[in-house]
């Protein structure tokens, strides 16, 4: 399992930013940075994990859907707000 209090992962993932606004190239998959970001942040709204994930909107479902067959995240109701959906990774 990840050490999510490990700095490193963050650090990865900015990395990974960084490397597209100077290159356009990504280091991690799409899944790979929603998967990263849930383990060091926890639970994501849907339109945050979208922007994570750095995708179209087409594309973010194709992503959603992978992860969710791979039984690795699970969509909930927001408590505060019933027509958002909260994105949980699955352990």
């Amino acid at each position: 399992m990840i050490d999510t209090g490990d700095p490193r992962w963050r650090e990865l993932i900015d990395f990974d930013a960084r490397l597209f606004r100077k290159k356009q190239l990504r280091l991690l998959t799409p899944e790979a940075r929603v998967l990263l970001r849930l383990m060091i942040g926890g639970p994501l709204r849907v339109n945050e994990a979208m922007e994570v994930a750095a995708t179209s909107y087409k594309g973010f479902y194709a992503v959603l859907e992978r992860l969710k067959r791979a039984g690795l995240v699970s969509l909930t109701k927001d408590e505060k707000d019933h027509r958002a959906r909260n994105l949980t990774i699955e352990r």
